[in-house]
């Protein structure tokens, strides 16, 4: 085991310079080694008997001479114990290696389900209306421009073939004197039709001056029936999206709630028309 002594010992750089002289030179006189220093013998022969004490050096007379040498058997306690320790840490290290690697992968499932998360988004509301009248709502034109649209938009174009791969055609206009005060018109098909359970429809708007659309999704509308009441989910999928559409994106889910919030009050007004 190595001592303490050793380690104060080897904490001076003038004593560790020393030990480099005598491994080099084999063995020297003390005022071989004090001429290797700026510092006074006094000082260096303080040094000496440090590392004589650690039981790093031997010393030996020899007339008026006192020898110094290396300790071989302390060399390679110092040595043995170096390599434990390195053996030690290496084990640390390949453990740390493995843990950064297992980090690493959690990272990588982080990002990927991250981006995931921004290429879809999930909306769920509770409506207090029978199914079949929240499903008309989705898909009977005269119904659907009564709520389609955040808050303050109009729907002065509704076009919907309600049946699977018919058509849609809607054309959203913004508040007046604002910058959405145009005509915003978005165009898709209905992939799925299943009434009055399930839709779902392609949304492809922002079209450049080619009739390329900049912003396309794929929107997924499931209705439940709780009671007299309907749970509908709606799933959406960005499938292209450029830096033009960028934020049509990023506003995606206010908008929706907004036009789910103009539904609800939609669909409140008809139960009190209705008597409910």
């Amino acid at each position: 085991m190595v001592g303490m002594d050793i380690f104060y010992a080897l904490a001076d750089p003038t004593r560790r310079k020393i030990l480099e002289l005598l491994a080099n030179q084999g063995q020297l006189s003390a005022t071989e080694i004090y001429t290797n220093f700026t510092a006074s013998p006094p000082a260096i022969s303080q040094h000496l008997k440090v590392l004589k004490a650690a039981n790093l050096v031997i010393m030996e007379k020899r007339a008026q001479q006192r020898i110094y040498r290396l300790n071989p058997e302390a060399m390679h306690e110092l040595e043995d114990w170096s390599k434990q320790l390195a053996k030690q840490w290496n084990k640390r290290l390949d453990a740390l290696d493995k843990l950064i690697e297992r980090e690493k992968g959690k990272l990588q499932v982080n990002i990927e389900r991250k981006h995931a998360m921004e290429k879809e988004l999930t909306l769920k509301r509770i409506f207090d209306a029978p199914r079949e009248l929240v499903f008309k709502a989705w898909t009977d034109p005269a119904l659907l421009s009564e709520w389609w649209g955040p808050e303050g938009f109009t729907t002065p174009v509704s076009e919907v073939e309600a049946r699977q791969g018919g058509k849609l055609y809607i054309v959203m206009h913004g508040p007046k004197d604002s910058p959405f005060d145009i005509d915003l018109p978005m165009s898709g098909v209905f992939q799925e039709f299943t009434p009055p359970s399930r839709l779902a429809f392609t949304n492809e708007a922002l079209h450049d001056e080619k009739g390329e659309p900049q912003l396309s999704t794929i929107c997924t509308v499931t209705f439940a029936e709780l009671g007299e009441k309907t749970e509908m989910t709606l799933h959406i999928v960005l499938t292209k999206s450029t830096p033009v559409s960028a934020g049509a994106w990023a506003g995606a889910e206010m908008g929706w709630n907004q036009s789910l919030d103009k539904l609800n009050d939609y669909l409140a007004v008809v139960n009190i028309k209705s008597g409910k």
